[in-house]
């Protein structure tokens, strides 16, 4: 799949099944939810665990392209490598999660990266114009 995604909230299951047959055919992942709810969880990461030593990109450039697409969202270093606190210096971040990890250390980070980063709902009128494509259009 690629790195773009679709979300469908929408809670006709046809709809979201609709969406999701014409979608990932381009190679484009589809997200439904049926509910605002589920869809503002599915669209929300809060946090991101991101291991040292991984194949394919550099942990420093990856940890830099999480922080551009992830906006307010808690990146933390996880490794299993010798002094983890200068090895998230190393790739940018300022914080760190030793491997092995102690599962209350993981419940603490979780709960902190949930509440630091769920703003509260508004019901204010959205400012961006709807775009309407017409039917048939490509």
């Amino acid at each position: 799949m690629s790195d773009a995604a679709v979300l469908v909230i929408d809670d006709d299951a046809d709809m979201r099944d609709l969406v999701r047959l014409v979608v990932e055919p381009t190679n484009v992942d589809v997200v439904g939810a049926a509910t605002c709810i589920e869809g503002i969880a599915a669209y929300r990461i809060c946090l991101v665990l991101l291991d040292y030593f991984m194949p394919g990109m550099d942990p420093a450039c990856c940890a830099r392209q999480l922080c551009s697409l992830t906006g307010s969202a808690a990146i933390v270093l996880c490794t299993a490598g010798v002094n983890p606190a200068a090895r998230a210096a190393e790739v940018g971040l300022s914080r760190w999660l030793a491997k092995p990890f102690e599962l209350d250390a993981l419940e603490t980070l979780v709960r902190d990266a949930v509440r630091q980063h769920t703003p509260p709902l508004t019901s204010e009128p959205a400012t961006q114009d709807i775009l309407e494509y017409p039917r048939g259009s490509g």
